[in-house]
C-alpha cells in the first residue's frame, strides 16, 4: 500500500469518526444505530435505557466503580449492559478486559458470542474504524481478545476464575429464581462474590463491578452487598431501581402508578404477569421488592400482646447452630409459658455462639424462667450440648429441669409455616419490644434469618407433645427488676 492510498484510508477513518461521534459517545444512539444498519429494525428504545447508559458511561470514566441494576424480566437489561455495552466499550478502550458472568455458563457464553459478532461487523467497524482485530489464536465464545490486548471472557457465577483480572466485571441473574428459597446456593453466590470477584479485579479501588438481576429474596446477592453497605461494613453501590409499576413520583420520566415500559409492558399486561405469577413473585422479580405487604405470609395485626398470664407450663427450645462463618445460621433459644393451646413468649436469645457460650445461654434461660423441660434439637456434632447441659445441671444441682433431643424432619419453611393459624387465631402473645422476631416473622419466607421463628415453631411443638395433667386459674403478672413475670 502506497502512501496516497495510506492518506486516503486515514482520511476515510477520521470523517466517519466525525461522522459517528455522537454514537462513540452515547450508548443508546449506538445500539439504535447499530440495531437499525446491522439487525435491519429499529431499537424499541424508552427512557431507562438512557437512564442505565448514562450510569455506564460514568463506569467507563471511573466515576463509579459499583454498580446494582434492578430490573423486571423483559426489559432489555442483557442486550443493553451484557451484549452492547461491552463491545461499545472496547470501541472507545480497546485494552478493557471484560468478565460477564451469570447462572448458567452456557446461557453466558451465548451472550459473548453475539457481542463478538457485534464486534465483527461492517457496522460496528463505520463507528469505531480504528478498532483492532480479534487475534486468530484468542476467538471463541468463552474467550476473545483483540490485537490490543482487550477482551471479553464469559463464565458461570459461583466458579473459580483463575489466571486472569479485569477491568469490568458484569454479573447478570446470579441465581435463577426459582432457586432463591435455597440457603445452600444463595449463601454460595454471595461468598462467592466475596472470595473470587473481588480478588479478579485488577485494582479493587479503580476497576468495576456492574450487578443486573431481578431480586428474588432479601438475602440474594443484591439484597447481602446492600445489608453490608447500610451496616458500614462493606462496599459504597450507586443503585438503579426499576420496578415495573412506579410506586412513587419517579420524575421526570414517570408518575406514579406508571409502568415501566408502556410501549412493551402496559399496566393491563403485568395485571396479567401478577395474576400467573402470584403477588410474591411479582413483587420480588417485577416491583424488586422481595418484602412486602403482599409477599406476607404472617401479618402484623395478628401480633398479639399481654400485661398478664394465667399460670401455666414453661418450656426452652434450643437450635443449635456453632458456625461462625460469613452467611451461616445463628443460634436460637426461646422460653414460653403455655396456658392451655396459649403461647407467652417469655424471652428468646439468639447470635452465633460456640458450645460454652450456647451452654451458658441456656443456663441463663433455665435459671430465670425454670423450664420444666427443655428441648434441643440434636444431629452429629450438635448431639453433644445435651450431654455437656445434663453434667452442667447436675454440678448445679438443677433438678427440676429435664432435657430432651429434638429430631425433626421435612422443609424448614413447611414447619415454620405450622405457626400462621396459631397467630391468625390469637393463640399467639408477645412481649412488647421483641423485634426480631417480628421482623422474622414478617419476613417469613424470604427473609434473611428465620432462625428465632424456626425455634419458636419447635417450642409449640415440645409442648404439644407433653400431657398435661395440671389446671391453672388467671392471674395477673407483675414483672422484677430482672424482668421476670411473678405470678401473683
Amino acid at each position: 500500500m502506497d502512501l496516497t492510498q495510506i492518506a486516503i484510508k486515514e482520511k476515510a477513518k477520521r470523517e466517519l469518526l466525525k461522522r459517528h461521534k455522537n454514537k462513540q459517545e452515547n450508548l443508546t444512539e449506538f445500539i439504535k444505530y447499530f440495531f437499525k444498519h446491522e439487525k435491519g429494525k429499529d431499537f424499541d428504545d424508552n427512557w431507562h435505557y438512557d437512564l442505565i447508559a448514562s450510569k455506564l458511561n460514568q463506569v467507563l470514566t471511573g466515576d463509579c466503580t459499583r454498580l446494582i441494576i434492578n430490573i423486571p424480566p423483559g426489559s432489555g437489561k442483557t442486550e443493553l449492559i451484557t451484549k452492547c455495552f461491552p463491545v461499545w466499550a472496547l470501541g472507545k478502550n480497546p485494552k478493557l478486559q471484560i468478565c460477564a458472568t451469570g447462572y448458567s455458563t452456557s446461557l453466558t457464553q451465548t451472550y459473548s458470542q453475539e457481542a463478538r459478532d457485534y464486534y465483527k461487523s461492517k457496522t460496528f467497524a463505520r463507528v469505531f474504524p480504528r478498532i483492532p482485530k480479534l487475534r486468530k489464536d484468542q476467538d471463541t465464545k468463552e474467550w476473545w481478545t483483540n490485537e490490543e490486548g482487550g477482551g471479553y471472557y464469559a463464565t458461570g457465577c459461583g466458579g473459580s476464575i483463575t489466571g486472569r483480572r479485569f477491568n469490568i466485571f458484569i454479573i447478570d441473574d446470579p441465581i435463577k429464581p426459582d432457586e432463591a428459597e435455597s440457603d445452600v446456593k444463595r449463601i454460595g453466590i454471595n461468598n462467592w462474590y466475596e472470595n473470587t470477584v473481588l480478588s479478579r479485579l485488577f485494582n479493587p479501588l479503580k476497576d468495576a463491578v456492574i450487578i443486573i438481576m431481578q431480586r428474588t429474596h432479601d438475602d440474594d446477592l443484591c439484597g447481602h452487598l446492600i445489608g453490608k453497605m447500610e451496616e458500614g461494613t462493606g462496599e459504597k453501590w450507586d443503585m438503579i431501581i426499576l420496578p415495573a409499576i412506579a410506586e412513587e413520583d419517579h420524575v421526570p420520566y414517570r408518575m406514579q402508578g406508571e409502568a415501566l415500559q408502556a410501549n412493551r409492558y402496559p399496566i393491563e399486561a403485568l395485571d396479567t404477569i401478577k395474576q400467573s405469577l402470584g403477588a410474591v413473585n411479582f413483587s420480588c422479580q417485577y416491583q424488586q421488592r422481595p418484602l412486602s405487604k403482599e409477599t406476607q405470609e404472617i401479618h402484623e395485626e395478628w401480633f398479639k400482646y399481654y400485661d398478664f398470664m394465667e399460670a401455666g407450663r414453661v418450656f426452652t427450645a434450643c437450635d443449635p447452630a456453632f458456625s461462625k462463618k460469613l452467611g451461616s445460621d445463628e443460634t436460637s433459644i426461646i422460653s414460653a409459658r403455655f396456658v392451655e393451646d396459649r403461647m407467652y413468649i417469655l424471652e428468646y436469645s439468639h447470635g452465633k455462639f460456640d458450645p460454652a457460650e450456647l451452654e451458658d445461654k441456656l443456663i441463663y434461660h433455665i435459671k430465670k424462667w425454670c423450664p420444666e423441660k427443655i428441648g434441643i434439637e440434636s444431629f452429629q456434632a450438635q448431639s453433644m450440648i445435651l450431654f455437656s447441659l445434663k453434667n452442667r445441671l447436675k454440678k448445679e444441682n438443677i433438678y427440676t429441669t429435664t432435657v430432651e433431643e429434638i429430631r425433626q424432619s421435612g422443609d424448614k419453611d413447611t414447619k415454620i409455616r405450622r405457626l400462621i393459624p396459631l397467630y391468625r387465631n390469637g393463640l399467639i402473645f408477645h412481649k412488647p419490644g421483641m423485634d426480631e422476631l417480628e421482623k422474622q416473622l414478617l419476613q417469613f419466607p424470604r427473609g434473611k434469618h428465620d432462625d428465632i421463628i424456626d425455634s419458636e415453631q419447635m417450642l409449640y411443638d415440645l409442648y404439644a407433645l407433653q400431657p398435661n395433667t395440671n389446671s391453672f386459674q388467671r392471674v395477673r403478672i407483675e414483672y422484677d427488676q430482672f424482668g421476670r413475670p411473678k405470678v401473683l
